[in-house]
């Protein structure tokens, strides 16, 4: 039996039925009810193998307890960063929406660093006043990408009691030493016999090896080696060195915490001794993520049992790399995300840039892949001004707008609904797998293609049913609002909102004046007559268009499409010879329309001065030779390189006539053209 989509109740009239729709467009979110708890598998670290996310590990259940490597606040935040934390709000999206998870997200801000005080000192300021300047840039820069905040925020400036107990509490337990030199405290990797290295690449595969390299090539391994009792030993707390180094008192002296134990120890404050789900950087899986184990199973010895994993699952996130190196401030080849967006971007390109990729693979940025993602945003969008277009701005050459309502599913409709209900059920999937959203985002672009096959579809005089496309954009919104693609979701939303409350309310809503329609409804009768005729003058034109004046009006009918409407915010588009449609544009899609046909021209300007040049780089000697009209058309040449033969047959001297104006033309422009060149320089 076909079970249609959210149809309204027999008897309720369309006014009604939309009067109790909620103000986010006009239907209800597929997501926005109580999900179903369906497991949300993720590749583990820990084991090398796709694994379910767990769910009844906290006294609140289902909830899950979920810590996320944060910034280390010294620098603007990078593409690089950017990749890690866009996924990771993705993947925490479809946790909480597909997978119905309550997720506890705590992110750790590194604000005591070796790096931080570096750049506080050659900046001269606090360290305090650059790691707060840096850590508001650095979630401005997240909100900007529509990145959703955390539920709670650590900072280790604000965790140095709890630090300090922490690594206390390991001493006790026989877990860590003093430093001969008194340089600080290390944590004793040989207690903890063959437990120690969960994350150690040597115990990885060969992919690995880099991690493993570039962490044994570090300053740090080197500086520490002397005073260590094993080289896997790695600092919980560095003393003081000079006087005016950000230090705190300790049982130790004077100093500040290692990088490792600052995590272990803010995770145990705000969650507790166990850990559902650790995120960051494939670069933090060791050997930050490797300690980080080795410290809580040394902390929780004793009152855990021994087989029991500290975290049960480690999510990585692939590094990004620009011009065949990973982008890192380091190596100074990041683009930043201020700059990134500055640049003409947006956060959903970005977004989708993203979306295109699994997350845990390495991906190189380009401006073509950008371009990519802009493609797909263009897709989109002219899907909804589809939608839009659809129905009451639809104008045929006999002058009636096609507007006989049936709310009769044809078969055309139920086989829609077949796909849009398979493409749900195939998206979910995608998305709880190792959360494909290549495969999800692609199955998502094939229904919109599908939808707008089925708007361009011959239905005599009737229209397709509100409530098929209603069904079908809200749940391509959905999935624009499950991805995060916030700047979209709002402008397609809106789209629909006029589209469809337009069609079922006997009042115009009032639209805001900053975004006022060009023309209201006591214009387009005016608008409509005007089409009418168009459609009938271009149908009766295009019946012989090599008939003496048909290509003249055939090129006015364009001329108005393409350049008067335009102007005044209509935008038309012939889907027959005697079928068009057309939209009201707002001032917000006029701008828009504008700026675009603006970096057309320049493109196709830029593009024709390219092919100029090319073609005066070529003498008139060896114009029929190379010039591109001429390519392979003759095979003989006289001595000043005019061609006597075309296909191996000798020109006539009528094409020799035609030839020698072309020859004419071209050394003109090369002389004027190399002029030009000579007195320039």
């Amino acid at each position: 039996m076909r079970m249609l989509h959210r149809l309204p109740a027999v008897g309720c009239s369309p006014r009604a039925f939309c009067s109790l729709l909620p103000p986010r467009w006009l239907s209800t979110s597929s997501y926005s009810s109580s999900p179903t708890c369906r497991d949300l598998k993720m590749f583990n670290a820990l084991t090398g193998q796709c694994e379910p996310f767990p769910r009844e590990t906290s006294a609140t259940p289902n909830v899950l307890k979920w810590y996320a490597c944060g910034p280390t606040v010294y620098d603007r935040a990078h593409l690089g960063h950017a990749r890690a934390y866009v996924s990771q709000d993705i993947l925490r999206r479809v946790a909480e929406r597909t997978g119905g998870y309550n997720v506890q997200l705590v992110m750790g801000v590194t604000d005591v660093d070796d790096k931080i005080i570096k750049r506080a000192k050659e900046k001269n300021v606090s360290f305090e006043t650059l790691a707060r300047e840096q850590e508001q840039q650095f979630f401005a820069d997240m909100t900007k990408l529509y990145v959703k905040p955390p539920t709670a925020i650590t900072r280790v400036s604000e965790h140095l009691p709890e630090i300090i107990k922490y690594i206390k509490e390991i001493q006790n337990k026989g877990f860590a030493y003093e430093a001969v030199d008194g340089s600080g405290v290390y944590f004793n990797t040989q207690q903890l016999g063959d437990k120690y290295g969960k994350l150690d690449p040597r115990r990885q595969t060969q992919q690995d090896e880099q991690l493993l390299a570039a962490f044994e090539q570090s300053d740090v391994v080197e500086e520490e080696e002397k005073v260590k009792k094993d080289p896997r030993d790695f600092a919980l707390w560095k003393a003081a060195k000079e006087p005016d180094e950000p230090a705190w008192p300790s049982p130790w002296g004077m100093g500040r915490p290692g990088w490792h134990i600052e995590c272990s120890a803010m995770t145990h404050h705000v969650l507790g001794d166990k850990l559902d789900v650790h995120t960051g950087g494939v670069d933090l899986r060791f050997p930050h993520h490797n300690n980080e184990i080795a410290q809580c199973e040394a902390h929780n010895h004793q009152q855990c049992n021994h087989d029991e994993e500290w975290c049960k699952h480690f999510v990585h996130f692939g590094h990004l790399y620009i011009r065949g190196r990973k982008m890192s401030k380091s190596l100074k080849n990041f683009i930043s995300v201020r700059d990134f967006l500055q640049d003409g971007h947006t956060a959903d390109h970005f977004r989708l840039f993203c979306l295109q990729f699994k997350y845990r693979a390495n991906l190189v940025y380009s401006e073509d892949r950008v371009r990519d993602a802009e493609a797909v945003a263009d897709r989109l969008r002219g899907f909804f001004r589809s939608v839009t277009a659809y129905g009451d701005h639809e104008i045929s050459s006999s002058g009636h707008t096609q507007h006989i309502k049936s709310k009769r599913c044809e078969q055309l409709d139920l086989e829609l609904l077949d796909a849009l209900f398979a493409t749900r059920a195939q998206v979910d999937a995608a998305l709880l797998d190792d959360l494909d959203t290549p495969r999800a985002l692609s199955l998502v672009l094939e229904l919109v293609s599908r939808g707008n096959t089925y708007l361009l579809a011959s239905r005599g005089d009737t229209e397709a049913p509100d409530e098929v496309l209603m069904s079908l954009t809200d749940y391509v919104l959905d999935v624009l609002d499950l991805f995060g693609l916030e700047g979209l979701h709002a402008e397609f939303s809106t789209m629909m909102r006029r589209r469809f409350t337009s069609r079922h309310s006997e009042t115009q809503h009032k639209v805001e004046e900053s975004d006022e329609l060009v023309s209201r409804d006591d214009h387009e009768a005016l608008l409509r007559s005007l089409l009418k005729f168009r459609a009938s003058v271009r149908e009766e034109a295009l019946r012989d268009p090599k008939q003496p004046g048909n290509a003249r009006v055939l090129s006015l009918c364009d001329d108005l499409r393409n350049k008067e409407l335009p102007q005044l915010g209509i935008q038309i588009e012939d889907l027959s010879p005697g079928r068009s449609v057309f939209k009201l544009l707002s001032r917000t899609e006029r701008k828009a329309e504008t700026e675009d046909t603006k970096t057309t021209a320049t493109h196709t300007l830029k593009q024709k001065q390219q092919e100029f040049d090319a073609l005066m780089q070529i003498s008139p000697s060896e114009f029929f030779k190379n010039a591109p009209e001429f390519t392979g058309r003759f095979n003989t040449f006289d001595a000043d390189g005019f061609p006597t033969h075309e296909h191996g047959e000798p020109l006539t001297k009528s094409q020799r006539k035609k030839l020698a104006k072309k020859l004419a033309k071209h050394e003109k422009s090369y002389a004027k053209y190399w002029q030009t060149r000579k007195e320039v320089q």
